[in-house]
C-alpha cells in the first residue's frame, strides 16, 4: 500500500518535472521567434492605436456600466489600478484626465456613443490583425460578420466585468455581516479589489489569445500563454511602479506631460507582453521547431518527399508567374497537418531555401534563383547531414549512414530545383 502510494507520488513528481522542462523549451523557442515576428514593432503599433482609441473605448464602456448602475464601482477599480500601476501622483492625474474627457464624450449623446463603439471595434480589429499575424492565419472574410463578432466580444467582456463587480459586492457584504471590525473590512475590500483587477486582466489576456485568432486554439495552450502573460504583466507593473516613484526628475522636467510619457511606456510594455504571451501559446500548440520533422514517428521517406514537394510547389508557382504560394494552398496540395507544415517551412526558411513575402509570413517564394538552389541543399536542410572523416567512424551505424549519404545525397551534386521542374 505504502509502496504503491510512493510510486504514484514519484510518477506525479516526474510528470511535474517533465512539464517544466517542456515549458522551458517552449520559452526558449518563443524567445527565438520574437525577433523574427518583429514583436517590438507590433507592440509600438498597438501603442499608437490604443492612444487614439482609449478615450472612445472607455466612454462606451462607461455608458454601458452606467446603464447597469456600476459605473462608480468601475471608476473605483480603475482608480486603484492606475494608482498601483503608475504611482500615486501619475495615477491621480490620469484618473482626472479620464473623467474629464469621458465626461465630455458622454455629453455627445447617442450619436457619440455609436461613434465610440465603432472606434472601439476598430481597436479590437487592430488586435485581431496582429494576433492572426502571430498565429500565421488569415483574417476572416466578411466585414459585417467580423463587426458582429467584435461587438459581441466587447459586450460579453463588459457583462463579465459587471458580474465580477456584483460578486465582489456580495462577498464584501457577507464578510461585513460576520466581522464588524472596520480595519478588517477595509483590508478585505482592498484585497478583493486587487483580486478582481487580476481576474479581469487574466480574462482579457485569455480572451485575446483564445477567441481572436482565426485558428482553433487549444485550451491548455491558451492557459499557458495567458497565465505567463499575467505573471509577466504583474511583475513588470511592480518594477515599472518602482521606477516611476524614483524618477522624480521626469516630473520636474516635463511637468504634467510626464504622466503621458509614463502611460505610453506602460502601454508599450503591456502590449509587448501580450504579443509574447501569444507567441508562447503558438509555440506551445504548434511546436514550430525542427524536431517536428526529424526522426520517428515521421519516416525519412515521408520527410524528404513532402519537403521536396513543398519546395517544388513554391518554385513552380513562382516560375509560372503566379507569385507567392500561401500556407493554405500548401496544406491543401500536400495534404499534411498545419503543425507539420510549419516544421517544414521553418527548416526551409532557416536553410535559405524559401522566404516569406508578407508581414504575416504566410506566403512564400524561393529565396534564390531556381538554378542556384540545389537538391542536395534541400535534403541537408530537411533531414540533416553530418559529414565525418573515415577515421572518425566508430560504429557500424555511422558507417551505414555515411555510405547512404555518399551514394545518395552526394550523387545529386549538380541537380538543381530548376532541373527537377524541367523533368515534370
Amino acid at each position: 500500500m505504502i509502496k504503491d502510494s510512493l510510486e504514484k507520488i514519484g510518477q506525479k513528481y516526474q510528470g511535474f518535472i517533465e512539464w517544466w522542462k517542456d515549458y522551458v523549451k517552449v520559452l526558449i523557442l518563443s524567445y527565438t521567434r520574437i525577433a523574427r515576428d518583429n514583436v517590438s514593432i507590433l507592440a509600438s503599433g498597438m501603442v499608437y492605436s490604443t492612444l487614439i482609441s482609449i478615450v472612445p473605448c472607455i466612454a462606451f464602456l462607461f455608458a454601458f456600466f452606467s446603464a447597469f448602475g456600476v459605473l462608480q464601482n468601475v471608476m473605483d477599480m480603475l482608480s486603484v489600478f492606475l494608482r498601483e500601476t503608475l504611482g500615486e501622483q501619475t495615477g491621480a492625474e490620469m484618473v482626472s484626465m479620464i473623467e474629464y474627457y469621458t465626461g465630455n464624450a458622454l455629453s455627445l449623446g447617442v450619436f457619440g456613443i455609436i461613434s465610440f463603439l465603432i472606434t472601439s471595434i476598430l481597436l479590437i480589429n487592430r488586435v485581431y490583425t496582429v494576433m492572426n499575424r502571430i498565429f500565421r492565419t488569415q483574417p476572416r472574410s466578411g466585414t459585417l460578420k467580423r463587426f458582429t463578432t467584435f461587438l459581441t466580444l466587447l459586450i460579453v467582456a463588459a457583462i463579465l466585468i459587471v458580474v465580477l463587480i456584483a460578486i465582489q459586492g456580495r462577498v464584501e457584504r457577507t464578510m461585513l455581516n460576520f466581522v464588524k471590525s472596520d480595519a478588517f473590512v477595509l483590508a478585505s475590500s482592498n484585497f478583493w479589489e486587487s483580486l478582481m483587477i487580476i481576474a479581469v486582466l487574466w480574462v482579457g489576456i485569455f480572451s485575446l489569445i483564445f477567441f481572436l485568432p482565426n485558428a482553433r486554439i487549444r485550451l491548455s495552450s491558451a492557459m499557458v500563454g495567458s497565465l505567463t502573460g499575467l505573471f509577466a504583466i504583474l511583475i513588470a507593473t511592480e518594477v515599472f511602479k518602482h521606477i516611476i516613484t524614483t524618477s522624480v526628475n521626469y516630473s520636474v522636467i516635463y511637468g504634467s506631460l510626464a504622466s503621458i510619457l509614463f502611460v505610453l511606456i506602460y502601454f508599450y510594455l503591456f502590449w509587448y507582453i501580450i504579443m509574447v504571451a501569444a507567441e508562447i501559446t503558438y509555440v506551445h500548440q504548434f511546436r514550430p521547431d525542427k524536431g517536428l520533422i526529424k526522426g520517428r514517428p515521421e519516416s525519412p521517406l515521408s520527410q524528404i518527399s513532402e519537403g521536396v514537394n513543398l519546395v517544388l510547389l513554391v518554385a513552380d508557382r513562382y516560375r509560372s508567374g503566379g507569385g507567392a504560394m500561401s500556407e493554405k494552398e500548401l496544406v491543401r496540395k500536400l495534404a499534411v497537418p498545419t503543425s507539420k507544415l510549419y516544421g517544414y517551412i521553418n527548416c526551409l526558411e532557416d536553410g535559405h531555401i524559401i522566404m516569406p513575402v508578407n508581414t504575416q509570413r504566410s506566403a512564400f517564394v524561393p529565396s534564390r534563383p531556381l538554378d542556384r538552389i540545389y537538391l542536395k541543399e534541400v535534403l541537408h536542410v530537411l533531414y540533416g547531414s553530418e559529414r565525418k572523416a573515415r577515421e572518425d567512424i566508430q560504429t557500424m551505424g555511422e558507417a551505414v549512414a555515411e555510405e547512404l549519404e555518399e551514394r545518395g545525397i552526394r550523387a545529386m551534386e549538380d541537380i538543381s530545383i530548376e532541373n527537377l521542374l524541367e523533368r515534370l
